[in-house]
């Protein structure tokens, strides 16, 4: 059985940049880590939308760029689908307008910046973090390899396990979607400074 990749929109948002090359690129990177299988969903927002679970999941009372929901706690070392069934990996949540402006500062294409941040937000799903200075240099290396393969125009993606030393911490809050009950008390990943 085959895994998906679903993108959604609300809020306006997703007008500048196409759902469609946004589930292309999330499935090649579902691909490059080996995790063709599973599904994910892939929310992309306006700064209300985003605002309203930072402060509901997180406790931040303020819009973010990325939200990561898991469906399952996931040790990056063990993050394989079952060969017979997809697995639900989770939500990421991605807020349009902050990435416009994150995107402009960067002088970057909003392309660029929002599939930087569905690398980041799949890394969570699948149980990396940024605690620490070498988690966040394993982090920031495997953001670089899923943009690169997301990039890629060629159908074949070269598969790859996850990096060895990858802390894991997956304590995080379930989304608010259809398949999963949020957990109160629950941490969510992922905090751009």
């Amino acid at each position: 059985m085959r895994g998906s990749v679903g993108v959604t929109t609300r809020g306006g948002a997703g007008r500048s940049v196409g759902t469609k090359t946004i589930e292309r690129r999330a499935g090649k990177m579902l691909a490059h880590l080996g995790l063709e299988r599973c599904e994910l969903s892939v929310a992309l927002v306006d700064d209300a939308t985003i605002h309203e679970l930072n402060r509901e999941y997180r406790g931040y009372d303020k819009p973010t760029d990325v939200l990561a929901f898991a469906m399952r706690e996931c040790d990056p070392q063990h993050a394989h689908a079952s060969p017979t069934e997809p697995e639900a990996l989770g939500d990421v949540v991605i807020s349009i307008a902050t990435a416009a402006r994150q995107a402009r500062l960067a002088k970057k294409t909003l392309l660029a910046e929002l599939t930087m941040l569905l690398a980041h937000g799949v890394l969570h799903l699948v149980g990396y973090d940024h605690r620490t200075r070498a988690e966040e240099r394993v982090m920031t290396g495997m953001t670089r390899e899923l943009e690169a393969a997301a990039a890629r125009r060629s159908p074949s993606v070269t598969s790859r396990a996850p990096a060895q030393g990858a802390r894991t911490s997956a304590t995080v809050a379930r989304p608010p979607s259809a398949r999963a009950q949020p957990r109160r008390g629950a941490r969510q990943k992922h905090e751009r400074p």
